[in-house]
């Protein structure tokens, strides 16, 4: 990957027909007077704008575009490897800790195994064939656990009765709740630092009482999380530079 690539960045840009992840990149020009969109070498949005044209500016201006961005890239943003990123950042996070990460290889069974006294974690998993999708399939496994554990501990501290917690492969989305009290989280929640991850799971419980975001909800949730503001605007970043990883 070049290292014009790597210093693309990820928005989610509504579209007509749902939401994408566009890689993109803001030039600023003293010559420029107005925003200008055209596609990049890499396949991404490229935002030509006015020297002093503030960055939000330019972000809100990629988003009204997104039918004209589904039109024009060629493909979805390139997938990112699981393994490049886990590799740049050796850290799980569950159960309100950072496990540092090591990764290996076995003869056998994939196995991941964690400590909580010593706050680590190691994967193994085989040598043979494409290591990309063993790798995930080996991180959606820790993510199951560890992601489940956390949830009913905080249900239990938000006195929050739950049936069940599934894990998925979400494309967009951190997480979901049924009317049923089923809870749906993202495995790559285990990349999300533990504040953050805190606030996806309590934002989730809060739905359990309240079935919508109205007045009623946002008050519930920030019982839960004194820093709910701040973390929602977190997560958009977050979500842009994640949601990639470990796609086929």
């Amino acid at each position: 990957m070049s290292q014009k690539q790597n210093n693309l960045r990820l928005v989610e840009v509504p579209t007509s027909e749902g939401a994408l992840l566009v890689p993109y990149e803001i030039r600023r020009s003293r010559r420029a007077r107005h925003i200008r969109l055209s596609v990049g070498l890499h396949n991404h949005a490229l935002l030509s704008v006015p020297w002093r044209c503030a960055f939000v500016e330019a972000v809100e201006f990629l988003r009204s575009q997104g039918d004209w961005l589904s039109r024009n890239l060629s493909e979805h943003p390139t997938r990112t490897s699981l393994r490049e990123y886990l590799e740049r950042h050796p850290r799980l996070y569950g159960l309100g800790r950072a496990f540092r990460l090591t990764q290996g290889f076995t003869r056998s069974k994939p196995f991941y195994v964690y400590s909580t006294e010593t706050d680590e974690v190691e994967l193994r998993i085989s040598a043979e064939g494409d290591q990309e999708p063993n790798l995930v399939r080996l991180v959606r496994e820790f993510a199951q656990e560890i992601i489940d554990l956390r949830t009913r501990e905080l249900a239990k501290i938000a006195d929050v009765s739950i049936k069940r917690v599934s894990v998925r492969d979400q494309a967009t989305r951190w997480g979901s709740c049924s009317s049923t009290g089923t809870i749906s989280l993202n495995w790559r929640l285990v990349l999300l630092r533990p504040n953050l991850q805190d606030h996806v799971i309590y934002h989730e419980l809060a739905h359990v009482q309240e079935m919508n975001h109205s007045a009623s909800f946002w008050s519930l949730l920030r019982e839960y999380d004194a820093n709910t503001d701040a973390h929602n605007e977190q997560l958009n970043s977050a979500g842009a530079r994640l949601m990639p990883l470990g796609r086929s």
